[in-house]
């Protein structure tokens, strides 16, 4: 079937353990999903036209690599723990990276990331996994996820925005997920702040999801990173939707009266619920109104 342009296999078993009976037999596909899938071995995606990619492999596979020199949009959910990814990608514009496994890829090489413009990292530790990636001037959108919920052991990731800036230079648009801002705070080292930070002030918009376990502890971080960031235009800080009311309304105040230039949203987020952003006038109410909303 060399014309098929659309390819969807999932949970299966694959006997092509290297992807070569695939790269021959549809060579002009423009979209591949490929999840759920076991039974590979090293294999090499080497597919001309392809556009679109979402590969989830269960395999504990000890390379992947991708030859796509028409790549736009890319997803990849590894679930093993020594994967050392290649990726040939020249127009690739999103990539969301995910790896399912308390350890980081072996090793992560990309080659000529030309267009990548957004980029979703999704690790246990991400202050590894971005010790395997080159320096990337393109990246204008950032996401960073940690599914770490151990702090302490976080701190052996030794992830730092000073890393995530030497890495990502030219981002303008971060996000961090709850997971990455506790690593974050589990690594914090104040001694070295001021050298680290020099990528960061191109930033102009901020979104990030708090726990508020230590609020004195995430209003220093907060106020660090503010005060350095001297480019941004737009905070958003969402809160765990089982803080107490009263702390919350003390965080919120404390963050808009030190920095009242800055346009700030403020919302509610939980592991199954869908995010929910605070209108201002919930944000001046009395507290019994804003313990309704949990915060």
């Amino acid at each position: 079937m060399p014309m098929l342009t659309t390819l969807t296999l999932e949970c299966t078993i694959l006997q092509d353990q290297h992807l070569n009976q695939l790269n021959k037999c549809f060579p002009n596909l423009q979209v591949l999903k490929l999840v759920g899938i076991t039974g590979l071995k090293d294999p090499k995606i080497h597919l001309l036209h392809l556009q679109t990619c979402h590969l989830t492999l269960y395999s504990d596979l000890s390379s992947l690599t991708l030859i796509t020199p028409n790549l736009i949009t890319l997803k990849m959910v590894l679930c093993g723990y020594h994967t050392a990814i290649h990726v040939e990608a020249p127009t690739l514009s999103l990539f969301h990276l995910s790896v399912d496994g308390q350890k980081h890829p072996a090793a992560f090489t990309a080659k000529k990331f030309e267009n990548l413009k957004t980029l979703w990292l999704d690790s246990f530790y991400i202050g590894f996994l971005l010790s395997e990636f080159p320096t990337m001037k393109t990246v204008e959108t950032l996401i960073l996820d940690s599914r770490n919920i151990a702090p302490r052991d976080a701190r052996d990731s030794k992830l730092t925005l000073g890393k995530v800036f030497m890495v990502f230079p030219n981002v303008s648009s971060l996000r961090i997920n709850s997971g990455a801002w506790s690593e974050l705070e589990a690594c914090l080292d104040p001694q070295g702040w001021d050298i680290i930070l020099d990528g960061s002030k191109g930033l102009k918009t901020l979104c990030a999801y708090l726990m508020l376990v230590d609020p004195s502890l995430t209003f220093s971080y907060v106020a660090r990173l503010l005060d350095e960031c001297v480019g941004l235009s737009l905070v958003s800080l969402l809160i765990h939707c089982g803080v107490d009311g009263t702390q919350c309304k003390s965080f919120r105040s404390k963050c808009m009266a030190r920095w009242p230039g800055l346009k700030w949203r403020w919302g509610v987020w939980g592991k199954r619920m869908k995010d929910t952003w605070i209108t201002d006038l919930q944000i001046t109410e009395h507290p019994k109104s804003s313990k309704k909303l949990r915060l």
